[in-house]
């Protein structure tokens, strides 16, 4: 008899499904419900290519892509005067990213 109780785990995230959002070429970025502005991503198997602005790449082992990409999103966001990218209003009163829902993820009535 044994006092641990195993509890269930839950199923791991995949946290590059996550980040694709719709497009063609390449798919959008995607954190935390937010569209991250001018950049794309390539799913490219063992690894995650992001392309900002059209002009720059840059390829990430798929275990370090999403922080890549949060780590990215929060540059750009503070570079751009925003205190991060999902929270916060610029003295523009504007978000640096939109809110974004997937119609998967959508309530069905």
């Amino acid at each position: 008899m044994s006092n641990i109780t195993d509890f269930p785990t839950e199923p791991k995230r995949d946290l590059i499904a996550e980040m694709k959002g719709p497009g063609t070429g390449g798919n959008a970025v995607i954190l935390e419900g937010k569209l991250i502005p001018n950049v794309m991503m390539f799913d490219r198997g063992d690894e995650i290519e992001f392309v900002l602005d059209n002009r720059l790449a840059f390829g990430f082992p798929r275990e370090l892509a999403h922080q890549a990409a949060c780590f990215a999103a929060s540059a750009m966001a503070i570079g751009a005067g925003f205190p991060h990218f999902s929270g916060g209003k610029h003295i523009t009163q504007r978000d640096f990213a939109v809110n974004v829902a997937c119609l998967g993820d959508m309530p069905s009535a």
